[in-house]
């Protein structure tokens, strides 16, 4: 009787463990895009705005954010599980939000719903004075 109890308490703290590496693995890759997609469209400057200022410029801006958000998106996870979105905190800087829906490996055969995780990065240009 005793046997059969440690025996249940093991597959028990198994199950846990799985679903919760499931859902931290989920987590660190939607981290780690929402990170390179924030990093990709602080990259993107606006070119044109650059060559054509007159005077000189105390911050970059930032040209097609969402486009390169999308395109990394698109390129870092072609299933589409991960869903990114930015937002422009100013003319220098984005912010990148990202989720995934994670299925549960073991519980989700008890009825217990998926997981949303969600991650969010930001990445700003940085412009330095002349020595």
């Amino acid at each position: 009787m005793l046997t059969l109890g440690f025996l249940l308490v093991t597959a028990m703290l198994a199950v846990v463990v799985t679903d919760v590496s499931a859902v931290f693995l989920a987590r660190r890759s939607v981290a780690a895009a929402a990170d390179g997609a924030a990093l990709a469209a602080a990259q993107r400057v606006d070119e044109e705005a650059v060559y054509t200022a007159t005077g000189p410029l105390d911050e970059l801006p930032l040209a097609d954010v969402m486009t390169t958000v999308a395109d990394y998106q698109d390129s870092a996870d072609p299933s589409g599980s991960t869903q990114l979105s930015a937002t422009l905190v100013d003319a220098d800087t984005v912010e990148v939000q990202g989720s995934r829906v994670v299925d549960l490996p073991l519980i989700g055969f008890l009825g217990v719903g998926p997981v949303t995780v969600h991650a969010t990065a930001d990445a700003r240009t940085v412009v330095r004075g002349q020595p």
